[in-house]
């Protein structure tokens, strides 16, 4: 990715295009089925299944495999537009691929090549991965952050008002907060309190 590209990329966004999921969670190494499926886009921190459950009011998605690559739901991608980028139907749910897939032959003189990677896709679509668009957008800042979704948590950390009220800033401007694999889960414990009849 172009470096203008990484630079207008949200630290979330560039953790779910880079991470090698599905590797074994570095916090929960002696856990069975502790492959990283998850990521917290508050925290920009991959998760297992023994990291959660997980703050409730943090951006979770689940990384799932299809055709051997990382695909994530449509529905569940609530802070990015996915559309242009060419769907696939898996279990009743949409997908879109995370990664540029490798192909056998691409062609910028294909019918409807993409945008970014000229991988032939089907009529009405212009990407083939998330990463396509991200890749194709990024060449101009505009148009990344027009694809970026602006959810509650982003307008509190920019301190807009909400209903007339100012709500608190977002978990993800004070860094990762979870047990993801970005950093291990806090031990420290609260003191506890003292009696009163001491």
């Amino acid at each position: 990715m172009q470096s203008s590209a990484v630079r207008a990329t949200p630290q979330w966004l560039r953790g779910l295009l880079s991470e090698e999921f599905f590797d074994a969670c570095a916090v929960h190494p002696a856990e069975r089925k502790n492959d990283k499926n998850h990521l917290c886009a508050d925290c920009a921190a991959a998760l297992c299944r023994h990291c959660l459950p997980h703050d409730p009011s943090h951006n979770v998605l689940q990384i799932w495999k299809y055709a051997s690559c990382f695909v994530v739901r449509v529905d569940d991608l609530k802070l990015f537009d996915c559309t242009g980028i060419q769907s696939h139907t898996v279990s009743d749910h949409e997908v879109v691929f995370l990664n540029e897939r490798t192909a056998r032959k691409r062609s910028a003189c294909a019918e409807n090549p993409c945008a970014a990677c000229a991988r032939p896709l089907s009529s009405g679509h212009d990407y083939c991965s998330l990463f396509c668009k991200v890749k194709h957008l990024g060449e101009s800042e505009r148009g990344l952050r027009c694809a970026l979704r602006v959810n509650r948590k982003a307008a509190a950390a920019a301190g807009e008002p909400q209903n007339g009220k100012r709500p608190r800033a977002a978990s993800s401007e004070a860094g990762p907060s979870c047990g993801g694999s970005s950093g291990k889960r806090s031990r420290k414990q609260l003191a506890p309190a003292r009696s009163p009849f001491c």
